[in-house]
């Protein structure tokens, strides 16, 4: 494995079957880069709480709602995310 910095691209697909929480949230984020910046930080939060040895997930905040947006009927069960570094910020 390389020390150098390397951009890692993942194309991850949420079932509501399997995770019908986190499909709901990310479904109702239309905005493909905002969808991605929040799977980021989730990701980076769970990372942090498995570090610290589990605390208890229901003592995290729950994220803001995602007012105004509306979810997308014709994506069906499935939601596809295609995560990238975004250069831009």
């Amino acid at each position: 494995m390389r020390a150098d910095s390397q951009d890692l691209q993942i194309k991850l697909t949420v079932t509501q079957d399997e995770h019908p929480e986190l499909h709901r949230v990310l479904l109702a984020i239309v905005e493909p880069r905002r969808r991605t910046r929040r799977l980021k930080d989730l990701a980076a939060t769970g990372l942090l709480l498995e570090r610290a040895g589990g605390i208890a997930v229901s003592a995290a905040q729950p994220a803001p709602s995602a007012a105004g947006q509306a979810a997308s009927d014709d994506l069906g069960d499935a939601l596809s995310v295609a995560l990238w570094e975004d250069k831009a910020g």
